[in-house]
């Protein structure tokens, strides 16, 4: 699977999953990615790799930490 085919199911998996400030948690994007049969390390590193077309964060206010992901709006 090349980088494009790879940006795209991550797109589908975070609008999926995305809430209405279009971030997604991560669990839910390595669910779908999971029934996709995509594999993958860590999630947050491959996401990190997308940083072009992906913004990622981590909530450390709650315990344990929940990170996010979401497309970045191409201008």
């Amino acid at each position: 699977m090349d980088k494009s085919e790879l940006q795209e199911i991550l797109k589908e998996a975070i609008t999926k999953g995305a809430d209405d400030d279009g971030w997604a948690n991560l669990a839910k994007i390595g669910a779908f990615l999971r029934k996709k049969g995509v594999k993958y390390g860590r999630l947050s590193r491959m996401l990190k790799e997308h940083s072009d077309v992906i913004e990622y964060k981590v909530d450390d206010s709650i315990n344990p930490p929940v990170a996010y992901a979401r497309i970045i709006e191409q201008e």
